[in-house]
């Protein structure tokens, strides 16, 4: 119906956006789905943190592998409701990067948090920061690390179960991966040959930029031939789709040879 002579016709109001789902965009992309009963949470401003979700059909909801960093909290919490609530989390290993997100995981309703038994001293305290080199590093990238740890961290968090070679979660086995952190595990499940490694190697530079897979620079490592040897575990299962903790994706029938690739390259 047209408006009144004289008159203007009146806009529909919008509605005022929540801010809280603003807040949830910019920390973390949309969830999406990678394989079956798997779901990637990218978060970060850069979109750089993984977290995977893990339908878990005997519990009736989700299985929450690695929890990137703290502002991915209410994302998380967010898309596990559709899919009937967090069950536990499992850290891949105790990075600043990887724990970020769990205590406020934990605090939103008891949620235990799980992690090999190598790591729990790093997620209960100081999140890899007394292994790593940086006098190795520029003192640029130095001095943004000092920035990001306090972005990504969440701080200490309470482990009340470990995990450990073998064991069963949501459908996957845990795998041992160390090197790049004490007690770093991936999971595996065979019958579509899906990898979720964490940190057993990076897709990310120095800097934060995209790379080919390789292996954590020595400054970041505990100890850069154990990566090298879990890395070359990982191609001897010949994944075809493979979750790192950055970036990613990797698929394709040649993987095996890309991580042998990278498990055998100098660092630069």
């Amino acid at each position: 119906m047209s408006a009144a002579p004289g008159t203007t016709a009146e806009r529909p109001r919008r509605r005022p956006r929540d801010p809280r789902r603003l807040l949830e965009s910019l920390l973390t992309a949309a969830p999406e789905t990678i394989a079956d009963g798997v779901t990637l949470l990218r978060g970060g401003l850069t979109r750089t943190m993984n977290v995977y979700l893990l339908d878990d059909p005997a519990s009736g909801g989700v299985v929450v592998y690695d929890a990137g960093e703290k502002g991915m909290a209410p994302a998380i919490l967010a898309a596990a409701r559709e899919r009937g609530g967090i069950t536990k989390v499992v850290l891949g290993h105790g990075d600043t990067d990887h724990r970020g997100s769990a205590p406020a995981l934990a605090a939103s309703g008891d949620v235990p948090i799980l992690c090999h038994p190598d790591a729990v001293e790093q997620a209960q305290g100081s999140g890899g920061r007394d292994y790593w080199r940086p006098e190795q590093l520029p003192r640029a990238v130095r001095a943004v690390h000092g920035v990001m740890h306090h972005v990504w961290d969440g701080g200490p968090v309470t482990i009340t179960g470990t995990v450990q070679a073998g064991d069963d979660i949501a459908g996957f086995e845990v795998v041992e991966l160390p090197g790049h952190a004490p007690g770093l595990i991936g999971l595996w499940r065979e019958r579509d040959r899906l990898a979720l490694v964490s940190d057993a190697f990076y897709m990310t530079d120095m800097w934060g930029r995209p790379q080919d897979p390789a292996l954590p620079l020595d400054a970041y490592n505990q100890d850069t031939e154990r990566a090298r040897e879990s890395l070359r575990a990982l191609a001897a299962l010949e994944p075809r789709i493979v979750g790192p903790g950055h970036l990613g994706p990797l698929t394709g029938p040649d993987l095996r040879a890309v991580f042998e690739r990278a498990a055998s390259a100098p660092l630069g």
